[in-house]
């Protein structure tokens, strides 16, 4: 369940801030954490909620606004003590900071903006519109939701690559680790500092004894250690160094998987340009040798790349691409991810029959691999998208299937999709 931080600039935006909030508790099934107007500053208790949640939210209403010839005032109350350390610990902290603008609130411009605020300003924002409430929202949530399964996907697949790659590994007394010993697949931050201090002293052996194999293996342990303490910058260091050695060996699998590590690590971190050129570059060796599932890989992080970018007819291009590929290899668990992704990116364009194509498709998928709670999720979405189609008839048979696998579910997945279904059986009558 992702965990969300919300801080806001003036009294004035608070139960605009509850509004949000409980958007996000009911379609992302988050849980919400409401910073407030504070006496005092307590920053070890700001770091510590923030430590617990995977975006923080910096709510702006239009009374917050600047001033059209300097900005001074929004300045002002942003770089108030609790904002500014918010902001910051939330940049160290690697997560997903998210600005929102109520109606015309504006932030200043980026010359004229000092400290913490500079990186306010380079993160996406996006505008809720009272008169669009609704569509500002949904566009958000949706954003939102696909950042944080990127995030989700990325973790998964480095910690599945933790014993794929280490599985060789030994002692000092040439004993091969097991994975108990290595540590790596905890997600507690005091195993994976102790796997760092032993292997920043493997390291340090190995490029003593020029031992290039040793030095590869433990500048790739740090680097997923590091990736999983949410320290993505140090992370890439090692992956670069790293991947200089694997250069040295030819070693193209190995190379790509680590393009794609960089690619992906980047494009956490906020850097969508590197992230792309470490896809691109993965594409092109992946090419080269035929080595088709890192094809695949290095298409799926370029759809990633230009649904950042708002290329959304590339981005389908390229996940189109990666489904062909996943297909061959009878990845149906990727395949049914981009069928849902592929719908969703063609909902962004307003192309609602290629949108409840693919989701139907998306529809057999899930129910080949008896997925139910993915398949709950897909009805509602095509029952949403045929409510817009004006097709009642489908619209009743989907939200009539996804009524069924949800009763007498009490998951807060359920819980949450069930309140969705609710909103969109009451759009019908609103028609």
């Amino acid at each position: 369940m992702p965990t969300f931080y919300f801080s806001w600039i003036s009294r004035e935006s608070e139960q605009v801030v509850e509004r949000i909030a409980a958007a996000c508790e009911t379609f992302l099934e988050g849980k919400c954490v409401l910073g407030r107007e504070r006496d005092g500053f307590v920053p070890e208790k700001i770091k510590n909620s923030l430590a617990r949640c995977d975006a923080l939210f910096v709510v702006i209403g239009e009374e917050s606004s600047a001033s059209e010839s300097s900005g001074g005032r929004i300045v002002d109350r942003l770089l108030h003590e609790c904002i500014r350390y918010e902001i910051v610990s939330a940049m160290n902290l690697n997560l997903l900071i998210v600005p929102v603008l109520i109606d015309d609130a504006v932030l200043p411009e980026k010359k004229s903006a000092p400290g913490a605020l500079k990186r306010l300003l380079e993160c996406k924002s996006y505008r809720l519109r009272h008169a669009f409430w609704s569509e500002d929202l949904h566009q958000l949530l949706e954003d939102i939701d696909e950042e944080l399964e990127f995030k989700k996907q990325v973790d998964q697949k480095l910690s599945q690559s933790i014993l794929e790659n280490y599985r060789d590994l030994t002692d000092s007394e040439g004993k091969p680790l097991r994975p108990l010993e290595l540590g790596l697949e905890y997600s507690g931050a005091l195993e994976l500092r102790r796997v760092i201090e032993s292997e920043r002293f493997n390291l340090e052996e190995a490029r003593r004894n020029g031992d290039r194999t040793g030095e590869k293996n433990a500048l790739s342990v740090l680097g997923l250690a590091f990736t999983q303490l949410g320290q993505t910058q140090r992370a890439i260091q090692y992956f670069r160094e790293q991947l200089e050695i694997v250069r040295e060996i030819d070693d193209v699998e190995e190379e790509c998987g680590l393009l794609a590590n960089l690619g992906d690590a980047s494009a956490i971190s906020g850097d969508i340009d590197t992230a792309k050129s470490y896809y691109q570059e993965q594409l092109l060796r992946a090419d080269s040798k035929g080595h088709r599932v890192f094809i695949g890989s290095a298409y799926n992080g370029l759809g990633y790349v230009y649904v950042k970018q708002d290329k959304i007819s590339k981005a389908i291009e390229c996940y189109l691409k990666a489904l062909a590929i996943y297909r061959e290899f009878n990845d149906h668990d990727k395949e049914l991810e981009l069928l849902v992704g592929i719908g969703l990116n063609y909902q962004k364009l307003g192309e609602l029959e290629r949108t409840a194509e693919f989701f139907e498709t998306a529809l057999e998928a899930a129910r080949y691999l008896e997925n139910r709670k993915e398949e709950a999720h897909i009805l509602v979405d095509l029952g949403d998208a045929y409510t817009r189609l004006e097709n009642p008839q489908h619209v009743s048979l989907h939200l009539s299937r996804a009524e069924e696998i949800l009763s007498g579910r009490e998951e807060p997945w359920a819980v949450s999709l069930k309140s969705r279904l609710v909103a969109v059986r009451d759009s019908i009558h609103r028609k």
